[in-house]
């Protein structure tokens, strides 16, 4: 009796470790759709569909527009995060799907099939391309005149050139020793 004991405890207990692993790797599988993933992909909650490669795009579309000099110029957030975050929060609805159609419509120009990356191109056809589409008229100028608004913006937020170019102040109320009695 206390062998057959010893044997049903041993089996619970190899059941429940059993049970235990399935779990563990249930979870794991669970997970690692997400963990896949190195580099962190923001979210945005008026833009839901823009995914990584479509948010890396419109970054080098607006480094492209006006090129960022971290080392003169430097920001708090890198221009592709500062663009999609003033996109989300700052257009309403229908300029937001205004955004969208154009990007697509953008997307759709430079490959039917999405297959070829502006990356691919060359310099010269890079600029050709986007002096082309700049200088038409459409959803696709809208959305990069969007793109340079917004960069322009990002731009102008700089320390730097706050300070350098339009006397900006950071601390208010400077005492000049000139007080009219």
């Amino acid at each position: 009796m206390a062998l057959l004991l010893l044997k049903i405890e041993c089996f619970v207990i190899n059941r429940r470790d059993a049970l235990k692993n399935v779990g563990i790797i249930a979870g794991g599988l669970t997970i690692l759709p997400y963990a896949c993933s190195l580099t962190p992909e923001i979210i945005f909650s008026n833009l839901p569909n823009i995914k990584k490669e479509q948010q890396d795009l419109i970054g080098w579309l607006c480094n492209c527009i006006l090129p960022e000099d971290i080392e003169n110029f430097p920001t708090l957030e890198i221009r592709q995060n500062f663009v999609l975050t003033q996109v989300n929060d700052c257009l309403d609805i229908e300029k937001i799907s205004g955004f969208l159609v154009g990007f697509e419509k953008f997307q759709l120009a430079l490959s039917p099939t999405k297959e070829i990356k502006i990356e691919s191109l060359t310099p010269e056809e890079q600029m050709t391309f986007l002096t082309l589409h700049f200088e038409g008229e459409g959803v696709i100028t809208d959305f990069l005149g969007v793109l340079k608004n917004y960069s322009l913006l990002h731009f102008m937020t700089s320390e730097n050139y706050m300070k350098t170019y339009l006397g900006f102040e950071f601390m208010s109320g400077r005492y000049l020793g000139n007080v009219a009695v």
